[in-house]
């Protein structure tokens, strides 16, 4: 049959027929589903049942955050293989933190409408998201991972009005309202060791996925190795498989996203030798205000650098320990820290002082506040041959720990105490310390170094005027020998002491 089909007017893609002979009708092939290709998760994912059960607990958008290295785009990608998506799934990786490879939002849109079947996308960011939501609004349940995000004005464009929808980020993009935060740390002890394959290398990686990764394919490659000897030594310069993987690059991406302001107290901040990073510590390690110090330590915790408590990750302060020697002048560190026993001593003293006074319970907040600093401030200082400053915040601590029943930190100040005096050859100082330390031994339980110090104590300060410290230094004596069976020393300070006694009382 022939067949005369005649075009009367032809207006871009709309043609109008003159005359229509035969006529045959074709389904349009249906659009490819999302992102079928989804990459799989690791098969050496393990655990983080619980983080799995929230995220399927959840709904409409999630943010996973937390430090680089910790597993927050595998824990979205085991999620993903967990659950029904029938309207498909979308992934983009947003290489926020990386300036050279950044995906903007309009390029992200870009390959979302084409997973989608478009044809022909808009060119503008406004057109295609608004493209993009009239598109997914009509299809049954989907899933969208956006990775990688660092701004909260990348991340709106590619939310859906509905679907479910995951965002990874170091950051906790606090600026999503509506979003259900999962923040992620690094993996208990027992998940640790199964994905490195040793329980020594758990904790020298410290339970970081990225670096628990990287060390287990360093084992498989030499098995007979002491691989936790090295990890030790080298850290950081171990955990980089020279391809793809490498914990310090992964922090280096992070710390170049920090301001310069932000840097500078990330890097000073890992000077202080306690566990956790005051705002007032914060505050002499950069000469900011104390209000300034404390802002930038949450900006800190906000991008995963600092944990909670304001406390470094053990792989994140070999960091910046590396970024302090790299980048700051030689001989800030020294300086620094010296700065900081200074300061911390002089006001040690001075709330010890107000522990008398009306101001007692102002004194022990602070007190309260910086105890993690005390103890590790002041061996730091002895160490650095500051005997004077090391002593003095040592000293001036005793009351509070003493009065709060923090015996091991006592039992360590009262030591730093004495090795201060012993350095300065100062005897005096010595044995007031030995007193002191040795009341401290008798609470713990050590009875035979309280005996040791006691005694040496007595005979330098028997003659001394000071009716209080002979009072102390006699009733410790009596207890320490009564308790190192030496019954009749103890009679003999015993009587010593009813002298002291019945002399201050005329």
């Amino acid at each position: 049959m022939t067949v005369n089909n005649e075009i009367h007017d032809n207006r871009g893609n709309a043609v109008q027929a003159g005359h229509i002979d035969t006529l045959h009708l074709h389904s349009a092939a249906p659009p490819p589903t999302a992102l079928d290709g989804l990459l799989d998760a690791s098969k050496s994912f393990t655990g983080r049942e619980p983080e799995l059960a929230e995220l399927t607990g959840a709904s409409g958008l999630t943010v996973i955050s937390g430090l680089a290295g910790v597993g927050k785009t595998e824990l979205a990608l085991r999620y993903a293989e967990s659950g029904e998506f029938p309207g498909g799934k979308l992934f983009v990786d947003l290489h926020d933190y990386d300036d050279k490879r950044r995906v903007t939002p309009a390029k992200a849109l870009e390959g979302f409408l084409s997973e989608l079947g478009v044809r022909e996308i808009p060119p503008t960011e406004a057109a295609r998201t608004a493209l993009f939501r009239t598109i997914t609004a009509s299809r049954e349940p989907m899933l969208v991972i956006i990775d990688n995000a660092r701004f909260v004005p990348h991340v709106r464009p590619l939310l859906p009005n509905r679907h479910r929808t995951i965002v990874t980020s170091r950051h906790r993009l606090a600026a999503l309202d509506d979003a259900h935060h999962l923040e992620l740390g690094v993996l208990p002890l027992e998940e640790a060791a199964a994905l490195v394959g040793d329980p020594e290398l758990a904790e020298p990686c410290g339970r970081l996925p990225l670096a628990l990764r990287i060390m287990a394919a360093l084992r498989r490659t030499d098995p007979g190795h002491d691989w936790v000897a090295e990890l030790r030594e080298v850290k950081l310069d171990l955990l980089d498989d020279g391809e793809e993987r490498s914990v310090r690059a992964a922090f280096e991406l992070s710390y170049r996203a920090l301001t310069e302001e932000q840097a500078r107290l990330f890097r000073r901040a890992g000077l202080s030798p306690a566990t956790e990073v005051t705002a007032e510590a914060a505050s002499v390690l950069t000469g900011c205000t104390e209000a300034r110090a404390r802002k930038l330590l949450r900006d800190l915790r906000t991008a995963h650098l600092l944990e909670p408590g304001d406390r470094f990750h053990d792989l994140v302060l070999e960091f910046a320990g590396e970024r302090m020697r790299e980048e700051e002048t030689e001989g800030t560190s020294n300086e620094e820290i010296s700065r900081l026993v200074h300061h911390f001593a002089d006001r040690a003293e001075q709330m010890d002082a107000a522990l008398d006074t009306p101001k007692q319970a102002e004194a022990l907040h602070w007190f309260d506040r910086h105890r993690s600093m005390f103890v590790p401030l002041a061996l730091c200082a002895l160490l650095m041959s500051h005997f004077r400053e090391g002593g003095r915040l040592a000293w001036a601590v005793h009351r509070y720990l003493e009065a709060r029943g923090h015996l091991d930190d006592l039992t360590m100040a009262d030591t730093l105490t004495k090795d201060a005096g012993v350095n300065l050859g100062d005897a005096w100082m010595t044995a007031v310390a030995q007193i002191r330390l040795g009341h401290t031994l008798l609470r713990t339980g050590d009875d035979e170094r309280a005996l040791a110090h006691l005694h040496h104590a007595w005979k330098v300060v028997r003659g001394s005027h000071d009716r209080a410290l002979l009072r102390r230094a006699l009733e410790g004596l009596v207890e320490a020998f009564e308790r190192n069976n030496r019954a009749g020393e103890a009679r003999l300070a015993a009587a010593d002491l009813a002298r002291l006694i019945k002399d201050d009382s005329r």
